[in-house]
Protein backbone atom coordinates (compact mmCIF):
# COMPACT_ATOMS: atom_id res chain seq x y z
CA UNK A 1 0.00 0.00 0.00
CA UNK A 2 1.68 3.44 -1.12
CA UNK A 3 2.26 6.23 1.48
CA UNK A 4 -0.62 9.01 1.37
CA UNK A 5 0.03 13.01 2.99
CA UNK A 6 3.06 14.77 3.23
CA UNK A 7 5.01 14.45 6.92
CA UNK A 8 6.02 17.59 9.02
CA UNK A 9 9.60 16.69 8.66
CA UNK A 10 9.21 16.85 4.68
CA UNK A 11 7.10 20.30 4.95
CA UNK A 12 9.99 21.32 7.16
CA UNK A 13 12.70 20.43 4.90
CA UNK A 14 10.82 22.24 2.04
CA UNK A 15 9.93 25.22 4.16
CA UNK A 16 14.32 25.50 4.93
CA UNK A 17 14.90 24.69 1.03
CA UNK A 18 12.86 28.20 0.73
CA UNK A 19 14.80 30.14 3.12
CA UNK A 20 17.70 28.70 1.40
CA UNK A 21 17.35 29.80 -1.41
CA UNK A 22 16.34 33.38 -0.36
CA UNK A 23 19.44 33.66 1.68
CA UNK A 24 21.46 33.22 -1.62
CA UNK A 25 20.10 34.71 -4.56
CA UNK A 26 22.43 34.79 -6.35
CA UNK A 27 23.86 31.20 -6.19
CA UNK A 28 26.86 32.21 -4.88
CA UNK A 29 27.56 29.19 -2.83
CA UNK A 30 29.62 26.74 -3.89
CA UNK A 31 27.96 23.73 -6.07
CA UNK A 32 24.50 26.33 -6.01
CA UNK A 33 24.80 27.44 -9.68
CA UNK A 34 24.31 23.97 -10.63
CA UNK A 35 21.18 22.95 -8.72
CA UNK A 36 19.80 26.35 -7.84
CA UNK A 37 17.99 24.94 -4.67
CA UNK A 38 15.00 23.35 -6.93
CA UNK A 39 14.11 19.81 -6.45
CA UNK A 40 12.71 17.78 -9.14
CA UNK A 41 9.23 16.50 -8.41
CA UNK A 42 9.14 13.37 -5.72
CA UNK A 43 9.50 10.20 -7.42
CA UNK A 44 6.90 7.97 -7.51
CA UNK A 45 6.48 4.36 -5.43
CA UNK A 46 6.17 2.11 -8.43
CA UNK A 47 9.00 4.37 -10.44
CA UNK A 48 11.49 3.79 -6.64
CA UNK A 49 10.07 -0.04 -6.56
CA UNK A 50 11.77 -0.31 -10.39
CA UNK A 51 14.96 0.83 -9.56
CA UNK A 52 15.49 -0.97 -6.26
CA UNK A 53 14.22 -4.35 -8.36
CA UNK A 54 16.58 -3.31 -10.93
CA UNK A 55 20.21 -2.88 -8.65
CA UNK A 56 18.65 -5.56 -6.43
CA UNK A 57 19.06 -3.29 -3.68
CA UNK A 58 16.31 -1.62 -0.56
CA UNK A 59 17.36 2.11 -0.47
CA UNK A 60 17.93 3.08 3.48
CA UNK A 61 14.42 4.48 4.53
CA UNK A 62 15.27 8.23 5.15
CA UNK A 63 16.78 8.44 1.69
CA UNK A 64 14.05 6.27 0.06
CA UNK A 65 11.38 8.76 2.09
CA UNK A 66 13.28 11.73 0.92
CA UNK A 67 12.89 10.59 -2.69
CA UNK A 68 8.82 9.78 -1.85
CA UNK A 69 8.15 12.75 -0.56
CA UNK A 70 10.17 15.58 -1.26
CA UNK A 71 11.88 15.54 -4.30
CA UNK A 72 13.73 13.39 -6.96
CA UNK A 73 16.94 14.80 -7.12
CA UNK A 74 18.14 18.05 -7.47
CA UNK A 75 19.18 20.80 -4.18
CA UNK A 76 21.58 19.45 -2.07
CA UNK A 77 25.52 19.99 -0.87
CA UNK A 78 28.10 20.46 -3.13
CA UNK A 79 26.42 20.09 -6.69
CA UNK A 80 23.41 18.54 -5.71
CA UNK A 81 21.49 15.43 -5.35
CA UNK A 82 21.48 12.57 -8.07
CA UNK A 83 17.93 11.53 -9.29
CA UNK A 84 17.44 7.74 -9.57
CA UNK A 85 17.64 8.11 -13.65
CA UNK A 86 21.26 10.00 -12.92
CA UNK A 87 21.82 7.13 -10.39
CA UNK A 88 21.30 4.52 -12.96
CA UNK A 89 23.99 5.75 -15.35
CA UNK A 90 26.28 6.39 -12.26
CA UNK A 91 26.11 3.09 -11.95
CA UNK A 92 27.03 1.49 -15.03
CA UNK A 93 29.22 1.76 -17.82
CA UNK A 94 28.19 2.81 -21.26
CA UNK A 95 28.45 -1.61 -22.12
CA UNK A 96 26.04 -1.85 -18.50
CA UNK A 97 28.19 -3.24 -16.58
CA UNK A 98 28.15 -2.48 -13.02
CA UNK A 99 30.44 0.03 -11.77
CA UNK A 100 29.61 0.01 -8.33
CA UNK A 101 29.45 -2.93 -6.56
CA UNK A 102 26.43 -1.77 -4.37
CA UNK A 103 25.34 -5.92 -3.41
CA UNK A 104 28.37 -6.13 -1.27
CA UNK A 105 29.56 -5.78 2.18
CA UNK A 106 31.17 -2.56 2.78
CA UNK A 107 35.07 -2.67 3.40
CA UNK A 108 35.13 0.82 4.48
CA UNK A 109 34.23 2.42 8.17
CA UNK A 110 34.72 5.43 9.90
CA UNK A 111 37.92 7.06 10.93
CA UNK A 112 40.38 4.56 8.85
CA UNK A 113 43.96 5.86 8.74
CA UNK A 114 46.34 6.22 6.32
CA UNK A 115 47.82 2.84 6.32
CA UNK A 116 44.68 0.78 6.58
CA UNK A 117 42.67 3.00 3.61
CA UNK A 118 46.07 1.78 1.83
CA UNK A 119 45.75 -1.81 2.36
CA UNK A 120 41.94 -2.07 1.80
CA UNK A 121 41.91 -0.52 -1.48
CA UNK A 122 45.20 -2.11 -2.72
CA UNK A 123 44.64 -5.74 -1.65
CA UNK A 124 40.98 -5.23 -2.63
CA UNK A 125 41.33 -4.85 -5.83
CA UNK A 126 41.80 -6.85 -9.03
CA UNK A 127 44.84 -6.36 -10.85
CA UNK A 128 43.08 -4.40 -13.88
CA UNK A 129 42.07 -1.91 -10.94
CA UNK A 130 45.08 -1.64 -10.25
CA UNK A 131 46.70 -0.91 -13.49
CA UNK A 132 44.49 2.25 -13.50
CA UNK A 133 44.37 3.43 -10.00
CA UNK A 134 46.80 5.87 -8.25
CA UNK A 135 47.95 3.82 -5.18
CA UNK A 136 46.84 5.33 -1.80
CA UNK A 137 49.40 6.24 1.10
CA UNK A 138 49.96 2.83 2.69
CA UNK A 139 50.13 0.32 -0.34
CA UNK A 140 52.17 -2.46 -0.26
CA UNK A 141 54.67 -1.14 -2.58
CA UNK A 142 54.54 -2.61 -5.79
CA UNK A 143 53.87 -6.12 -4.55
CA UNK A 144 51.19 -7.46 -7.21
CA UNK A 145 49.71 -10.48 -5.21
CA UNK A 146 46.31 -10.80 -6.39
CA UNK A 147 43.48 -9.81 -4.16
CA UNK A 148 40.06 -10.53 -3.92
CA UNK A 149 37.90 -8.51 -6.64
CA UNK A 150 36.18 -6.57 -4.51
CA UNK A 151 35.81 -2.54 -5.34
CA UNK A 152 36.91 -0.35 -2.37
CA UNK A 153 33.51 1.43 -2.27
CA UNK A 154 31.43 -1.86 -2.93
CA UNK A 155 28.32 -1.07 -0.37
CA UNK A 156 27.98 2.75 -1.36
CA UNK A 157 25.70 4.46 -3.53
CA UNK A 158 27.02 7.10 -4.96
CA UNK A 159 24.05 10.27 -4.44
CA UNK A 160 26.18 13.01 -5.72
CA UNK A 161 29.15 15.04 -6.82
CA UNK A 162 31.33 17.23 -5.05
CA UNK A 163 33.51 17.96 -7.71
CA UNK A 164 36.50 16.84 -10.02
CA UNK A 165 36.35 13.21 -8.66
CA UNK A 166 35.30 13.69 -4.76
CA UNK A 167 31.70 12.04 -4.14
CA UNK A 168 28.98 11.97 -1.91
CA UNK A 169 27.76 8.34 -1.17
CA UNK A 170 25.34 6.59 1.33
CA UNK A 171 26.12 3.18 2.61
CA UNK A 172 23.79 0.81 1.80
CA UNK A 173 25.13 -2.35 3.77
CA UNK A 174 26.59 -2.86 7.39
CA UNK A 175 26.48 -1.38 10.63
CA UNK A 176 26.53 2.48 8.81
CA UNK A 177 23.77 1.54 6.39
CA UNK A 178 22.31 5.41 5.95
CA UNK A 179 24.86 7.17 6.71
CA UNK A 180 26.41 9.61 4.31
CA UNK A 181 29.72 9.35 3.34
CA UNK A 182 32.40 11.15 1.40
CA UNK A 183 34.65 9.29 -0.75
CA UNK A 184 37.64 10.46 -3.82
CA UNK A 185 37.08 7.73 -6.63
CA UNK A 186 40.83 8.03 -7.13
CA UNK A 187 41.14 6.68 -3.59
CA UNK A 188 43.57 9.68 -3.07
CA UNK A 189 42.79 9.38 0.55
CA UNK A 190 40.48 7.46 3.53
CA UNK A 191 36.39 7.90 2.83
CA UNK A 192 34.92 10.65 5.39
CA UNK A 193 31.50 9.62 7.27
CA UNK A 194 29.93 12.59 7.93
CA UNK A 195 29.11 12.58 11.68
CA UNK A 196 24.96 12.73 11.67
CA UNK A 197 23.96 9.42 11.58
CA UNK A 198 21.02 9.58 8.92
CA UNK A 199 20.93 11.14 5.29
CA UNK A 200 17.32 13.58 6.64
CA UNK A 201 19.55 15.38 9.69
CA UNK A 202 22.79 15.63 7.10
CA UNK A 203 20.54 17.15 4.63
CA UNK A 204 18.71 19.33 7.08
CA UNK A 205 22.36 20.37 8.74
CA UNK A 206 23.08 21.71 4.98
CA UNK A 207 19.99 23.97 4.94
CA UNK A 208 20.48 25.60 8.23
CA UNK A 209 24.14 26.39 7.67
CA UNK A 210 23.40 27.88 3.62
CA UNK A 211 20.21 29.73 5.96
CA UNK A 212 23.48 30.56 8.68
CA UNK A 213 25.49 32.15 5.97
CA UNK A 214 28.27 29.51 6.90
CA UNK A 215 31.27 29.10 4.64
CA UNK A 216 31.20 25.24 3.02
CA UNK A 217 33.95 26.29 0.34
CA UNK A 218 36.59 27.27 2.51
CA UNK A 219 35.93 24.65 5.92
CA UNK A 220 33.69 22.28 2.78
CA UNK A 221 29.86 21.06 3.81
CA UNK A 222 29.93 18.75 6.97
CA UNK A 223 33.87 17.99 7.30
CA UNK A 224 33.37 20.01 10.44
CA UNK A 225 31.07 19.68 13.64
CA UNK A 226 27.58 21.04 13.82
CA UNK A 227 27.08 24.14 16.17
CA UNK A 228 26.78 27.78 15.98
CA UNK A 229 29.87 29.72 17.60
CA UNK A 230 28.32 29.73 20.83
CA UNK A 231 27.67 26.23 21.29
CA UNK A 232 30.87 24.86 19.68
CA UNK A 233 32.68 27.12 22.84
CA UNK A 234 30.70 25.34 25.22
CA UNK A 235 31.93 22.05 23.89
CA UNK A 236 35.50 23.34 24.08
CA UNK A 237 34.96 23.96 27.62
CA UNK A 238 33.28 20.66 28.58
CA UNK A 239 36.33 18.65 26.92
CA UNK A 240 39.85 17.97 27.91
CA UNK A 241 40.75 15.76 25.02
CA UNK A 242 43.12 17.12 23.28
CA UNK A 243 42.04 15.58 19.80
CA UNK A 244 38.24 16.49 20.48
CA UNK A 245 39.64 20.31 21.27
CA UNK A 246 41.29 20.18 17.98
CA UNK A 247 38.22 19.13 15.94
CA UNK A 248 36.13 22.14 17.93
CA UNK A 249 38.87 24.35 16.97
CA UNK A 250 38.64 23.57 13.12
CA UNK A 251 35.32 23.89 13.18
CA UNK A 252 35.27 27.68 13.51
CA UNK A 253 36.80 28.00 9.92
CA UNK A 254 33.28 27.63 8.71
CA UNK A 255 32.43 30.87 10.23
CA UNK A 256 32.55 34.16 8.38
CA UNK A 257 33.45 36.40 11.37
CA UNK A 258 34.23 35.16 15.08
CA UNK A 259 32.23 36.99 17.54
CA UNK A 260 33.70 38.86 20.62
CA UNK A 261 33.08 36.60 22.77
CA UNK A 262 34.80 33.69 21.15
CA UNK A 263 37.45 35.94 20.41
CA UNK A 264 37.96 36.72 24.36
CA UNK A 265 37.31 33.28 25.24
CA UNK A 266 39.91 31.49 23.00
CA UNK A 267 42.53 33.59 23.08
CA UNK A 268 42.41 33.53 27.12
CA UNK A 269 42.42 29.52 26.61
CA UNK A 270 45.39 29.90 23.93
CA UNK A 271 47.62 31.42 26.82
CA UNK A 272 46.69 29.07 29.43
CA UNK A 273 46.70 26.02 27.03
CA UNK A 274 49.39 23.45 27.74
CA UNK A 275 48.96 20.95 24.99
CA UNK A 276 51.35 22.52 22.10
CA UNK A 277 49.63 20.86 19.10
CA UNK A 278 46.33 22.35 20.85
CA UNK A 279 48.01 26.08 21.10
CA UNK A 280 49.21 25.84 17.97
CA UNK A 281 45.42 24.90 16.12
CA UNK A 282 43.94 28.03 18.37
CA UNK A 283 46.52 30.53 17.44
CA UNK A 284 46.10 29.77 13.69
CA UNK A 285 42.49 30.25 14.50
CA UNK A 286 42.78 33.23 16.14
CA UNK A 287 45.01 34.97 13.34
CA UNK A 288 41.78 33.90 10.51
CA UNK A 289 39.77 35.99 12.13
CA UNK A 290 42.63 38.70 13.03
CA UNK A 291 42.43 38.36 16.83
CA UNK A 292 45.01 41.29 17.78
CA UNK A 293 48.56 39.83 19.70
CA UNK A 294 48.96 36.88 17.20
CA UNK A 295 52.19 38.11 15.91
CA UNK A 296 54.07 37.44 18.64
CA UNK A 297 53.55 34.05 18.85
CA UNK A 298 55.70 33.60 15.67
CA UNK A 299 59.20 32.87 16.81
CA UNK A 300 57.19 30.51 19.17
CA UNK A 301 55.66 28.91 16.88
CA UNK A 302 58.95 28.93 14.58
CA UNK A 303 61.53 27.25 17.28
CA UNK A 304 59.46 24.70 17.58
CA UNK A 305 58.62 23.46 13.97
CA UNK A 306 55.26 24.69 13.81
CA UNK A 307 55.78 26.35 10.26
CA UNK A 308 52.98 26.15 8.95
CA UNK A 309 51.04 27.67 12.16
CA UNK A 310 53.50 30.07 11.53
CA UNK A 311 52.89 30.93 7.94
CA UNK A 312 49.48 31.28 9.02
CA UNK A 313 49.88 34.13 11.16
CA UNK A 314 51.87 36.01 8.68
CA UNK A 315 49.09 35.66 6.25
CA UNK A 316 46.19 36.15 7.98
CA UNK A 317 47.54 38.52 10.74
CA UNK A 318 50.47 39.63 9.52
CA UNK A 319 50.78 43.77 9.09
CA UNK A 320 52.74 44.89 5.89
CA UNK A 321 55.81 44.59 8.35
CA UNK A 322 55.30 41.28 9.23
CA UNK A 323 55.16 40.20 5.82
CA UNK A 324 58.12 42.12 4.71
CA UNK A 325 60.62 41.21 7.94
CA UNK A 326 59.57 36.95 7.89
CA UNK A 327 58.71 36.54 3.42
CA UNK A 328 62.16 35.44 2.72
CA UNK A 329 61.70 32.94 5.53
CA UNK A 330 58.42 32.01 3.98
CA UNK A 331 60.48 31.19 0.51
CA UNK A 332 62.94 29.17 2.16
CA UNK A 333 60.32 26.76 4.32
CA UNK A 334 58.37 26.21 0.94
CA UNK A 335 59.67 22.99 0.05
CA UNK A 336 58.85 21.96 3.21
CA UNK A 337 55.34 22.66 3.36
CA UNK A 338 52.02 21.18 1.94
CA UNK A 339 48.42 21.52 2.40
CA UNK A 340 47.25 24.97 3.91
CA UNK A 341 50.08 25.12 5.15
CA UNK A 342 51.89 25.78 1.50
CA UNK A 343 48.65 27.71 0.43
CA UNK A 344 49.14 29.97 2.82
CA UNK A 345 52.60 30.77 2.23
CA UNK A 346 51.46 31.40 -1.52
CA UNK A 347 49.39 33.75 -0.36
CA UNK A 348 52.63 35.54 1.46
CA UNK A 349 54.35 35.64 -1.24
CA UNK A 350 52.54 36.79 -3.89
CA UNK A 351 51.35 39.86 -1.25
CA UNK A 352 55.17 40.55 -2.13
CA UNK A 353 54.47 40.61 -5.64
CA UNK A 354 55.99 44.21 -6.09
CA UNK A 355 59.37 43.36 -4.31
CA UNK A 356 62.42 43.08 -6.60
CA UNK A 357 63.53 39.94 -5.22
CA UNK A 358 59.81 38.23 -5.83
CA UNK A 359 59.51 36.75 -9.23
CA UNK A 360 58.30 33.41 -10.69
CA UNK A 361 61.50 32.08 -11.37
CA UNK A 362 61.79 31.24 -7.72
CA UNK A 363 58.90 28.94 -7.62
CA UNK A 364 60.98 26.48 -10.07
CA UNK A 365 61.39 24.11 -7.48
CA UNK A 366 57.88 24.28 -6.18
CA UNK A 367 56.53 23.70 -9.61
CA UNK A 368 58.26 20.52 -10.26
CA UNK A 369 56.82 18.79 -6.37
CA UNK A 370 55.38 15.53 -7.21
CA UNK A 371 53.64 15.64 -3.81
CA UNK A 372 51.53 18.44 -3.98
CA UNK A 373 47.70 17.80 -4.57
CA UNK A 374 44.95 19.51 -6.94
CA UNK A 375 44.49 22.52 -4.29
CA UNK A 376 48.06 23.03 -3.70
CA UNK A 377 48.75 23.35 -7.08
CA UNK A 378 45.98 25.69 -7.99
CA UNK A 379 47.17 28.21 -5.10
CA UNK A 380 50.72 27.83 -6.67
CA UNK A 381 49.55 28.81 -10.11
CA UNK A 382 47.32 31.62 -8.49
CA UNK A 383 50.54 32.59 -6.94
CA UNK A 384 52.42 32.67 -10.24
CA UNK A 385 49.65 34.55 -11.85
CA UNK A 386 50.51 37.39 -9.59
CA UNK A 387 54.20 37.68 -10.29
CA UNK A 388 56.50 39.27 -12.24
CA UNK A 389 58.93 36.98 -14.60
CA UNK A 390 56.54 34.72 -15.64
CA UNK A 391 58.62 33.92 -18.75
CA UNK A 392 61.16 32.15 -16.58
CA UNK A 393 58.89 29.08 -16.17
CA UNK A 394 57.05 29.34 -19.64
CA UNK A 395 59.13 26.38 -20.40
CA UNK A 396 57.33 23.95 -17.73
CA UNK A 397 53.66 25.54 -18.32
CA UNK A 398 53.91 24.90 -21.99
CA UNK A 399 54.72 21.18 -21.31
CA UNK A 400 51.99 21.08 -18.66
CA UNK A 401 49.08 22.63 -21.02
CA UNK A 402 50.03 19.77 -23.31
CA UNK A 403 49.56 16.55 -20.50
CA UNK A 404 47.40 18.08 -17.49
CA UNK A 405 43.87 16.29 -18.40
CA UNK A 406 42.52 17.88 -15.27
CA UNK A 407 40.00 21.21 -16.48
CA UNK A 408 40.28 22.97 -13.00
CA UNK A 409 44.02 23.27 -13.09
CA UNK A 410 44.49 23.80 -16.26
CA UNK A 411 42.11 27.06 -15.82
CA UNK A 412 44.86 28.17 -13.29
CA UNK A 413 48.05 27.30 -15.98
CA UNK A 414 46.22 29.14 -18.55
CA UNK A 415 46.07 32.32 -16.00
CA UNK A 416 49.67 31.71 -15.08
CA UNK A 417 50.72 32.35 -18.89
CA UNK A 418 48.07 34.87 -19.68
CA UNK A 419 50.20 37.84 -21.36
CA UNK A 420 52.78 35.95 -22.09
CA UNK A 421 53.59 36.40 -26.45
CA UNK A 422 54.93 33.18 -27.72
CA UNK A 423 53.07 31.72 -30.66
CA UNK A 424 53.60 27.93 -29.77
CA UNK A 425 51.78 28.96 -26.52
CA UNK A 426 48.63 30.20 -29.01
CA UNK A 427 48.76 27.16 -30.94
CA UNK A 428 48.37 25.21 -27.27
CA UNK A 429 45.33 28.01 -26.64
CA UNK A 430 43.78 27.06 -29.80
CA UNK A 431 44.59 23.06 -29.41
CA UNK A 432 42.81 23.34 -25.68
CA UNK A 433 39.84 25.21 -27.13
CA UNK A 434 39.36 22.16 -30.19
CA UNK A 435 39.54 19.50 -27.31
CA UNK A 436 37.20 21.55 -24.99
CA UNK A 437 35.07 23.30 -26.55
CA UNK A 438 32.22 20.32 -27.53
CA UNK A 439 32.30 18.91 -24.05
CA UNK A 440 28.46 18.98 -22.30
CA UNK A 441 29.57 21.23 -20.10
CA UNK A 442 31.05 23.55 -22.46
CA UNK A 443 27.94 23.71 -24.33
CA UNK A 444 26.13 24.38 -21.37
CA UNK A 445 27.33 27.31 -20.15
CA UNK A 446 27.21 28.65 -24.44
CA UNK A 447 23.81 27.80 -23.49
CA UNK A 448 24.03 30.32 -20.64
CA UNK A 449 26.18 32.78 -22.37
CA UNK A 450 23.60 33.51 -25.38
CA UNK A 451 20.71 33.99 -22.55
CA UNK A 452 19.86 38.00 -21.73
CA UNK A 453 19.94 38.48 -18.07
CA UNK A 454 17.93 41.53 -16.54
CA UNK A 455 20.06 44.46 -17.60
CA UNK A 456 21.48 43.12 -20.60
CA UNK A 457 23.99 41.14 -19.20
CA UNK A 458 24.77 37.27 -19.67
CA UNK A 459 25.69 34.39 -17.48
CA UNK A 460 29.32 33.86 -17.13
CA UNK A 461 30.82 30.34 -17.64
CA UNK A 462 30.44 28.42 -14.48
CA UNK A 463 31.67 24.97 -15.47
CA UNK A 464 35.12 24.00 -15.50
CA UNK A 465 35.44 22.98 -19.06
CA UNK A 466 33.35 25.90 -19.74
CA UNK A 467 35.27 28.23 -17.87
CA UNK A 468 38.28 26.95 -19.17
CA UNK A 469 36.98 27.95 -22.89
CA UNK A 470 36.23 31.14 -22.21
CA UNK A 471 39.59 32.17 -20.60
CA UNK A 472 41.29 30.77 -23.40
CA UNK A 473 39.10 32.75 -25.88
CA UNK A 474 39.98 35.97 -23.47
CA UNK A 475 43.61 35.00 -24.59
CA UNK A 476 42.80 36.35 -28.18
CA UNK A 477 40.30 38.93 -26.96
CA UNK A 478 37.32 36.78 -27.64
CA UNK A 479 38.49 36.92 -31.26
CA UNK A 480 37.78 40.59 -31.69
CA UNK A 481 34.32 40.03 -30.15
CA UNK A 482 32.59 40.40 -26.84
CA UNK A 483 31.97 37.50 -24.93
CA UNK A 484 28.60 36.24 -26.15
CA UNK A 485 29.69 36.34 -29.86
CA UNK A 486 33.26 35.00 -28.97
CA UNK A 487 31.17 32.14 -27.69
CA UNK A 488 29.24 32.29 -30.45
CA UNK A 489 32.02 31.82 -33.33
CA UNK A 490 33.59 29.45 -31.30
CA UNK A 491 30.73 27.22 -31.49
CA UNK A 492 30.05 27.51 -34.78
CA UNK A 493 31.97 24.64 -36.74
CA UNK A 494 32.46 26.92 -40.10
CA UNK A 495 33.84 30.25 -38.18
CA UNK A 496 35.70 28.64 -35.79
CA UNK A 497 38.04 26.55 -38.58
CA UNK A 498 37.90 30.10 -40.52
CA UNK A 499 39.41 31.89 -37.71
CA UNK A 500 41.67 29.40 -37.53
CA UNK A 501 42.65 29.60 -41.13
CA UNK A 502 42.99 33.09 -40.90
CA UNK A 503 45.47 33.55 -37.97
CA UNK A 504 47.58 30.59 -39.35
CA UNK A 505 46.60 27.61 -36.98
CA UNK A 506 45.60 25.40 -39.69
CA UNK A 507 41.81 23.94 -40.62
CA UNK A 508 41.94 20.78 -37.82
Amino acid sequence: MGKTGQPSWAKRILKLLEQAKAKDPDFARFGAYSHRYKLSPPASEETIQRFEAQEGIRLPEEYRDFLFFVGNGGAGPYYGLYGLETLEKELHDSHGSRLYRVLEEPVIYPKMSDEEWGRAAYLKMSDEERHRTVYPKGAPGNSRQKGEEVHPYAGVLPIGSQGCTLMTGLMLAGPYRGQVVYYDEDFCGPPFFVREKGFLAWYERWLREVIAGYNDEKAGFGLNLDGSPGQLMELYEQTENPEDRIEIVDSYYKFETLPGKQKTYFKKACARESNMEVRMKLIKMLARFHVPGMTKELEKLWEYGAYAEAVSVITYEGTWEVKEAWYERVFEILPRLRGEGFRDACHTISAMKDYPDVHAGRLREALTREDLDRNDRAALFHCIRKLKGKEEVLDYFMNYLSTEEEPALLIYAVWCTEGVKNRQLQELYVGLMDKYRTHENTKFDYKGSQMVLRGGGCMGAGRPEGQLVSNLMRQFDYFGLDYRGGFQLLMDEGRWKEWKQQNGFGAG
